[in-house]
């Protein structure tokens, strides 16, 4: 029964937190239309974020929380709220065709990542609830009937269901992801990516160089006046979202250990692996064209310093599998327990005569 009134106060509160989202968006997209000046548009996104605070005060009413962990959850949404809030800025200014889809994708995102700050609110609440309880009465240990892997003091379980999910899930969901991205209505992406390239090399080189929509041809997006080389062709491949979906598809297949104290606050980790590893790779990658365009400008053959520098960007992948096993240990250890399993099941397996 409590734990259907707090999903119910989740549920609730994550639909407040939402709907001020939205009008977060439609401040900054409205806004950027009929007060350019922008001094009345902050005024409406800082009432936006002061709601949001008073929303919070509102879901821990009664409960003890520490002010540092309050003020790590307002930051959250704050930072939520402000991508939102650029979204819609942004919006009025796109070329591309079907920008609608832009928010559409993007909002509801954002809406998920609302629910994932909302859980994370809860769990700290819960925390202090269960020191509390731990006080009083002891824990009591769980045993299980199949192998289990401990590590850093939590214990991982895993379902074979789970771990056939992430085998087959994971690879189909990246690739399915990937081709939506590839469709033309998507091209928003390729434009977002383009112009930012194109403001910092201006910004750092002062190079000229200038983004070219084509919405006839095969390619919408281009690069052109690159002193005197060719124009550069845009692609999906060049906006880096193929290593993202890689990783969105490991990330959300990763199997929850079946402990209920190792799996806590495994929606938390999961979204902050999920974010982080995103931003890394479309930041590393914007720093690529950057670093590839500018040795192109300068004299040196695109086949050369395009497929080398790409090669040495994807090492960044390595770090992010670290980060991974730092927060979601759950993929490392799964794939160690289904080898666990596949041996104990050999050894069971009588030898012929």
């Amino acid at each position: 029964m409590v734990d259907k009134r707090l999903t119910l106060k989740k549920i609730l509160f994550w639909c407040l937190f939402t709907i001020n989202l939205v009008m977060t968006y439609f401040i900054g997209y409205f806004g950027s239309i009929f007060f350019p000046e922008g001094s009345f548009l902050y005024m409406l996104l800082f009432l936006s974020l002061i709601f949001n605070f008073l929303i919070i005060r509102l879901y821990k009413l009664k409960q003890e929380l520490e002010f540092g962990k309050e003020l790590l959850i307002l930051s959250y949404f704050v930072l939520n709220f402000l991508f939102a809030f650029i979204i819609g800025v942004y919006q009025p200014f796109m070329e591309s065709k079907s920008t609608i889809l832009f928010p559409i994708i993007m909002l509801p995102m954002l809406a998920l990542l609302n629910y994932a700050i909302v859980s994370r609110l809860q769990f700290y609440l819960s925390m202090v609830n269960l020191e509390k309880d731990s006080k009083d009465s002891p824990s009591q240990e769980i045993g299980y009937n199949k192998p289990v892997i401990e590590y850093e003091n939590r214990k991982y379980v895993f379902s074979v269901k789970s771990l056939l999910f992430l085998a087959l899930g994971a690879p189909l969901s990246a690739y399915l992801i990937y081709l939506f991205f590839d469709l033309e209505i998507n091209y928003w992406l390729h434009e977002i990516v383009v112009k930012q390239t194109v403001y910092f090399l201006n910004l750092l080189f002062n190079m000229g160089i200038e983004a070219q929509y084509n919405p006839g041809g095969a390619y919408h997006w281009s690069f052109v006046n690159i002193g005197s080389q060719s124009p550069i062709f845009f692609q999906t491949f060049c906006t880096g979202v193929q290593a993202i979906c890689v990783f969105a598809g490991v990330i959300i297949f990763t199997p929850h250990s079946q402990d209920k104290k190792t799996n806590k606050d495994i929606l938390w980790r999961k979204t902050k692996s999920l974010v982080i590893s995103s931003v890394i790779f479309y930041v590393v990658n914007i720093l690529r064209m950057i670093i590839q365009i500018y040795l192109y400008y300068i004299g040196y053959p695109w086949d050369s310093i395009h497929y080398s520098i790409s090669a040495a960007s994807s090492f960044i992948a390595a770090i992010i599998v670290l980060l991974m096993h730092k927060w979601i240990p759950e993929f490392i250890i799964s794939i160690i327990y289904a080898f666990t399993i596949i041996k104990q099941k050999m050894k069971k397996v009588p030898k012929p005569d």
